[in-house]
């Protein structure tokens, strides 16, 4: 083999040997480019969904600040006189405020009926229903009318009468006799489509018991005693789909309003939800379901030592206060509720046993 042919051969190894590394690192590249097209792709979309803060924002605007919330007056002298131990439901796109107890306990209970579009201006509906005055009685709106059960008239006598009204005007005796004991001091709700009551002070003396009605005319005892002790005083609530009691005082001659919460999906197998609430022991205040928290109000001590405070809760265990009191005053059986929107306070007794008859509400600073 002569030298030009060694030379040709070396030249075309080299060439094959140039041509294999270009190939190599062509094929290479493209791979690599294939890898990380998908990456930028990836991360383009990643950036395109947390580009926009305009979502997160909208999120962080809407999450509920109760501390933001104030109370603000509505009026300190309403149309209705001055009372207690009377009831307040929302009805027809109006509060209505119905019967209680003025300055001259215990004659001056009262059976008028009262309502208002906005707290302010007050329309006289009926100035004597037929059912007779009374205080510490119940009211709830149910199969779309407002109804009235117990309480106790001038005289202390117990009631256990039940009435309804489909305009506050004319008002139908649905039974004269419920088959729950006559009662005071008692709280009711409506619940799965019946009318709940429970507790108070009877003609049988301080009670445990919860009773429920489809009609309003016929009741079904739940249970005679509950898990929760004989009280009277108290309120209950709808919340998270489940009945829920706070407080109330029982008249075991220490006068000590009490400070559990309990809850039941049924009314008859109870659960202790807090035994020891951060807020004092208390009756005559007002639990209330509003903005996905429940909410304590006010009330009494049960040696007269009264309250103006405000405490939430998301779940019935953890509690935090309003960072300042209520600037109205300390009070107990006052009547409370949620309308527009907004949270009502009416009315009550304060310690020195005199009534009010003004109207609060807990709203946004900026509302008119």
């Amino acid at each position: 083999m002569n030298n030009k042919i060694k030379i040709l051969i070396i030249l075309v190894i080299v060439l094959i040997a140039l041509l294999g590394a270009n190939w190599f690192l062509f094929i290479q590249n493209k791979e690599q480019a294939q890898i990380i097209e998908p990456k930028k792709e990836v991360n383009n979309k990643t950036e395109q969904i947390a580009q926009p803060p305009l979502l997160s924002e909208n999120i962080n605007e809407e999450v509920f600040q109760p501390n933001n919330l104030v109370w603000q007056n509505i009026t300190t002298e309403a149309d209705w006189e001055r009372r207690d131990a009377h009831t307040a439901v929302v009805f027809k796109d109006r509060m209505w405020v119905l019967g209680g107890v003025g300055e001259n306990f215990p004659t001056h209970t009262k059976n008028d009926v009262w309502a208002s579009d906005n707290g302010k201006d007050w329309a006289l509906i009926k100035n004597n229903a037929p059912w007779r005055a009374r205080r510490g009685h119940t009211s709830v709106v149910f199969q779309d009318k407002i109804w009235i059960m117990g309480g106790a008239t001038g005289g202390e006598i117990f009631l256990n009468d039940v009435w309804a009204s489909a305009d506050g005007i004319e008002w139908e005796q649905i039974t004269r006799d419920a088959g729950w004991a006559p009662r005071k001091g008692f709280s009711a709700v409506v619940f799965n489509n019946k009318i709940w009551i429970m507790s108070g002070a009877s003609t049988r003396g301080v009670e445990n018991d919860v009773w429920y009605s489809e009609d309003g005319k016929t009741w079904s005892l739940a249970i005679e005693n509950a898990a929760w002790s004989n009280r009277y005083d108290i309120d209950i609530e709808i919340f998270n789909n489940k009945l829920w009691l706070s407080g109330g005082i029982y008249t075991d001659g220490r006068w000590i309003g009490k400070r559990d919460i309990w809850a039941s999906k049924d009314g008859i197998a109870w659960e202790l939800i807090n035994q020891q609430a951060p807020w004092p022991g208390r009756h005559g205040h007002c639990l209330i379901s509003f903005k996905d928290h429940l909410w304590i109000i006010g009330g009494w001590s049960g040696h007269s030592k009264g309250y103006n405070d405000t405490w939430f809760s998301k779940d019935g265990i953890v509690w935090e206060k309003f960072l300042s009191d209520g600037p109205w005053k300390c009070r107990e059986d006052h009547a409370c509720l949620v309308f527009q929107n907004q949270v009502f306070l009416m009315g009550g007794m304060l310690v020195d046993r005199k009534r009010e008859n003004d109207v609060w509400r807990l709203d946004n600073v900026d509302v008119p």
